[in-house]
């Protein structure tokens, strides 16, 4: 009875969302630029009490962004969605999809002479080869990723950058988001978590 009632408060705050990004932070935002939420539901706001982060955050994926079209690609679990595994999603879909000022996008710092627009790519790499949800989270096992493992995979094929640091990092550490938001390797674009601090 408690998770149905649960779902349901949740479903009318997805229902009734009307969080969207201004003109002027679509503008702002680059092809290959990560963007981090807080989903709706018993899910996500398991995924942000777990981690105890900075922010309260529970997904992540890519921003890919054309001139006449801009998406995410992300990794879900189809216990959430109708589609498992890797997938695209309209940005403004993405937003909906995520509690009110919870979003915050951050841009890969590159110090190569690939261009960012090498991460978009890469993940359509992935988008094409229809890889499963890692359910298991298993990050040594690439033939099923969840969401932040595929941003990973991704930077550390087209720029060599582990940015989980594995050699050194705790393995539950590797789950987390932080390393998006306190890691010189990003640069924070936009973050409405700050409005409401």
């Amino acid at each position: 009875m408690f998770l149905f009632i649960y779902d349901l408060r949740s479903e009318q705050e997805h229902f009734f969302s009307t969080y969207c990004f201004t003109p002027s932070e679509i503008d702002s935002i680059e092809d290959g630029d990560i963007i981090l939420r807080h989903g709706f539901g018993f899910v996500s706001d398991m995924i942000v009490k777990t981690l105890k982060e900075k922010y309260s955050l529970s997904h992540c994926a890519i921003i890919c962004k054309r001139p006449d079209k801009i998406s995410v690609i992300h990794s879900v679990s189809q216990s959430l969605t109708s589609k498992d595994g890797v997938q695209e999603q309209d940005l403004k879909d993405f937003i909906r999809d995520s509690q009110e000022n919870s979003i915050i996008v951050v841009r890969y710092i590159n110090n190569h002479s690939k261009k960012n627009s090498a991460i978009s790519e890469k993940a359509r790499y992935y988008l094409r080869k229809n890889i499963a949800f890692d359910n298991a989270f298993d990050i040594k096992d690439s033939s099923s990723i969840y969401c932040s493992e595929l941003i990973w995979l991704v930077i550390k094929n087209e720029f060599n950058d582990d940015i989980f640091d594995l050699k050194t990092s705790n393995a539950k550490d590797i789950q987390k988001l932080k390393y998006f938001f306190d890691s010189p390797r990003f640069r924070q674009i936009i973050n409405h978590q700050n409005k409401i601090k």
